[in-house]
């Protein structure tokens, strides 16, 4: 089973290579917390159940889009700074996170 701090490793690593922003495992681990561990699903469930836990109870080590880029506006967000632009805020169609 794996835990909160080993999954955040792969996820720090994931949204460095996407995003550019040199995030640390902490500030990952920091952004779950304050953010999403308390968060309900649409239909009023866990939300860290339902998309960040394995079928064992561990954390997952893979993240959908959404809460890859969530994760990643979080850390900018306490870091100070205005949350990563879209590819439409570039002047492009898809509203998906442009890297910095």
């Amino acid at each position: 089973m794996r835990s909160l701090r080993e999954a955040a490793e792969f996820w720090t690593v994931t949204i460095n290579e996407w995003y550019n922003i040199n995030t640390t495992v902490d500030e990952v681990v920091n952004a779950f917390e304050k953010e999403y561990r308390h968060r309900e699903a649409y239909d009023g469930t866990s939300y860290v159940k339902m998309f960040f836990l394995d079928k064992d109870g561990g954390f997952t080590r893979w993240l959908d889009t959404a809460d890859r880029e969530g994760l990643a506006d979080v850390v900018e967000r306490y870091r100070g700074n205005a949350p990563l632009p879209t590819y439409a805020d570039n002047g492009g169609a898809l509203l998906n996170k442009a890297s910095r």
